[in-house]
């Protein structure tokens, strides 16, 4: 189907059709360039993959004080609180071990 029989169909007149069409394209091309500009190129850094990686691997290293962190929280919001601290409770496996 060639444009003019679809501009014919929808009322636009085949040299208004093409000048519309000219148009889309002169704005697409401009929104590839901008696009292209703003995308970094493949060499410019590491990947959000690779980012991520980063992040999951330093955050499981820090797991062992995150916990500890997590417990003497709790020791301090327990004794705030009027409560026996965790790390005195007898059923508190978490005290035992951040010792």
């Amino acid at each position: 189907m060639k444009m003019s029989e679809t501009t014919g169909r929808q009322g636009i007149s085949p040299g208004r059709g093409d000048d519309l069409w000219e148009r889309l394209r002169a704005i697409e091309d401009k929104l590839s360039l901008i696009i292209e500009i703003l995308s970094p190129e493949d060499s410019d850094g590491p990947t959000l993959d690779e980012i991520l990686g980063r992040l999951v691997t330093l955050i499981a290293a820090q797991n062992p004080m995150l916990r500890r962190i997590d417990l003497t929280t709790g020791r301090v919001l327990d004794i705030q609180e009027g409560r026996m601290p965790r790390s005195a409770r007898p059923d508190d496996k978490d005290g035992a071990d951040a010792r």
